[in-house]
C-alpha cells in the first residue's frame, strides 16, 4: 500500500487526490454509459413490441378511413351541386 491506500505510484497527497478524482470520473463515466445502454435497451423493447406497432398502424388506418369518408361525402355533395346547375 502507498500513501493513498490504493496501489499507485503516488508519493504525495496531491497525487493521491488527483488519482482519486480521476478514479471517480472513470466510475461516473462507466455509470453513465451503463445507464444509457439500459435506457436504450428498454426503449428498443418498448418500440418494437408488436402490440404497440399494430396500435400505431391501426390509428393510421382509422385516420385514413375518416379522411376517405370525408372526401367521398364532399365528392358526392359536389356532384349533386353540379347536377343542379
Amino acid at each position: 500500500m502507498t500513501l493513498c491506500g490504493w496501489p499507485t505510484e503516488c508519493t504525495e497527497i496531491s497525487c493521491c487526490e488527483s488519482y482519486i478524482f480521476r478514479l471517480y470520473l472513470l466510475i461516473f463515466t462507466f455509470a453513465v454509459v451503463i445507464i444509457a445502454v439500459v435506457v436504450s435497451a428498454l426503449w428498443m423493447l418498448f418500440e418494437f413490441r408488436p402490440n404497440y406497432r399494430n396500435r400505431l398502424r391501426r390509428q393510421d388506418t382509422e385516420e385514413q378511413q375518416r379522411i376517405d369518408e370525408r372526401s367521398f361525402e364532399e365528392t358526392k355533395y359536389l356532384r349533386r351541386f353540379s347536377e343542379l346547375k
